[in-house]
């Protein structure tokens, strides 16, 4: 039975957790808002009432986590040095840092950003190309001074695969299918390795 109590931010919130949760398993397309209120909990009416498209719904989605990405461009920012022997480094962490402080709360965000970024449609929203790309084009041109010299498409390219690797690390499903060895206590370390190896030494 649909639990529309609840002051009205409450409810906004419970909206957005649950749309998070239901586009990060579905997809855009395939997400209707009457998923999302049910899995909220809430009348529909009470979903259009704060969201009065799909589209609005996503974007807020991706909106409420924007902090993250503002986090890393201070961060990236920070760094006054890009010959510095440690200027890498500090670029990887700027890059996975706050993505990864999110834990647990953030991995359904991160398996959506991975689903929309592999969507062929995305650029139809105003998603990765406002939110995302903005930020890419910032970290694109730190590798560029950090690393000069690389080949043609290097920096962009090696940017979206450190990408698809942040964002899957959020889901560990598959390890147990394709080892017998019990996973790591964490694989944020492996996962800093190989996003520094991959841009210093691809």
């Amino acid at each position: 039975m649909p639990d529309d109590a609840g002051p009205p931010p409450e409810r906004r919130e419970r909206i957005l957790d649950a749309a998070e949760r239901v586009f990060a398993e579905s997809g855009y397309h395939a997400t209707t808002l009457r998923q999302v209120a049910a899995a909220a909990g809430v009348q529909l009416s009470l979903v259009g009432y704060h969201f009065p498209s799909k589209l609005e719904l996503y974007v807020a989605v991706f909106a409420r986590r924007q902090h993250v990405n503002e986090e890393r461009l201070r961060l990236l920012r920070e760094i006054d040095d890009f010959a510095a022997p440690d200027a890498l480094e500090r670029i990887v962490a700027a890059f996975m840092d706050p993505v990864v402080a999110l834990a647990e709360e953030g991995a359904w965000y991160r398996r959506l950003v991975l689903r929309e970024a592999a969507d062929p449609s995305s650029m139809q929203r105003p998603v990765i190309r406002e939110m995302f790309d903005p930020m890419a084009r910032e970290f694109i041109a730190a590798l560029r001074r950090a690393l000069p010299g690389k080949p043609p498409g290097f920096y962009e390219w090696s940017y979206l695969f450190a990408v698809g690797a942040l964002t899957q690390s959020a889901f560990d499903d598959r390890i147990g299918n394709l080892s017998d060895a019990p996973p790591p206590a964490s694989s944020t370390e492996l996962l800093r390795s190989f996003i520094t190896a991959g841009w210093r030494y691809g």
